[in-house]
């Protein structure tokens, strides 16, 4: 059974730590600072640089948190054909381990028209302004051992 893809902005995925699992049927995956486990990714970017070789295809994509790499290897390598520097993008692959950091296995990506591209970016400005809302004002909860504080959550992040 595949793993679902998790909607996460790239500056969890920067700053995650990959776990690699030699167990089969069961996918390597990575833990971010707030402690989600993801193995699939769902994210959203616009493309500054595409690089093609014989055997691969290399985009960077950046949401305005982070920026990551987008690896199309074999079979995937035609997904990419459409997809030119500028274009707001939605990809959907495997985080894994490479030479240089975590990068995407591409599985999916689609294109993302005017209307779309302005949603997303919007929902990005949004959470963000509001995780560092929380960053900048923590809350204080009393419980057993005292007073406590919240840092935002990722869920929070990405509603």
């Amino acid at each position: 059974m595949r793993a679902t893809a998790v909607r996460i902005p790239l500056k969890e995925i920067e700053n995650a730590e990959f776990i690699r699992v030699e167990e089969q049927y069961v996918p390597s995956y990575i833990v971010t600072a707030s402690g989600l486990k993801v193995a699939r990714a769902s994210v959203f970017g616009i493309v500054v640089r595409k690089y093609s070789a014989e055997n691969f295809v290399s985009i960077k994509i950046d949401d305005f948190t982070g920026t990551i790499d987008v690896m199309a290897f074999n079979e995937k390598i035609p997904l990419t054909e459409r997809i030119k520097e500028g274009n707001a993008v939605k990809v959907i692959g495997k985080v894994r381990q490479g030479n240089n950091g975590l990068f995407i296995a591409l599985e999916a990506i689609q294109k993302l028209g005017f209307m779309e591209e302005m949603f997303k970016r919007l929902e990005i400005i949004a959470c963000y302004k509001k995780s560092m809302k929380n960053k900048d004002e923590p809350t204080e909860k009393k419980g057993k051992r005292g007073a406590k504080k919240d840092k935002p959550m990722l869920a929070e992040f990405v509603q």
